[in-house]
């Protein structure tokens, strides 16, 4: 791909993936300016991979496992050790949604389901609910789309039987 080519795809990518990724970069480290360098290491990357003649197939998922690994590789380094491990990455998020209106309680229960899912049943649900397609959170996590059915299958039967308990009087 020439630079032209490859320079108006990173932009097109930029302009509907950004905010997402920078979102996705805070709640991970709770760093504006490690998520921010996050967000330029990742598409400086794109535009790379483009330049070399790489052929994405699904940009969003691709993105978002560069940004990932980044952020996973940073926090790894002796550099960086004091930002927040990546356990408590979602914590932020919660926050976020218990000062609103009701959501204390739905905050309560994204805990809930998250201290009762598997890692990677957490994972797919995260993406999912984030609007990924099975095919995109395959890429992202590098499992087989089948793999991400059966997980989402798993974990919805998981909080399908943790609604019915708390339903049943005591």
């Amino acid at each position: 791909m020439d630079a032209q080519s490859a320079r108006e795809e990173t932009i097109q990518a930029y302009q509907l993936h950004a905010s997402v990724l920078l979102a996705y970069a805070h709640r991970l480290t709770r760093d504006d300016a490690l998520a921010q360098d996050a967000l330029q290491e990742t598409f400086l990357r794109f535009f790379l991979a483009l330049m070399q003649g790489e052929e994405i197939q699904h940009p969003r998922a691709w993105l978002h496992r560069v940004a990932h690994n980044y952020v996973c590789d940073t926090l790894r380094s002796a550099t960086v050790r004091t930002v927040v491990p990546l356990e408590d990455a979602g914590e932020d998020r919660l926050r976020d949604e218990r000062g609103m209106p009701g959501g204390d309680l739905a905050a309560d229960w994204i805990e809930a389901a998250r201290m009762l899912l598997a890692p990677r049943e957490w994972q797919c649900v995260q993406l999912r609910a984030e609007g990924f397609e099975y095919t995109e959170i395959a890429t992202e996590l590098a499992i087989r789309p089948g793999t991400v059915g059966s997980l989402l299958h798993r974990a919805a039967a998981k909080l399908r039987i943790q609604l019915r308990k708390k339903e049943r009087p005591a």
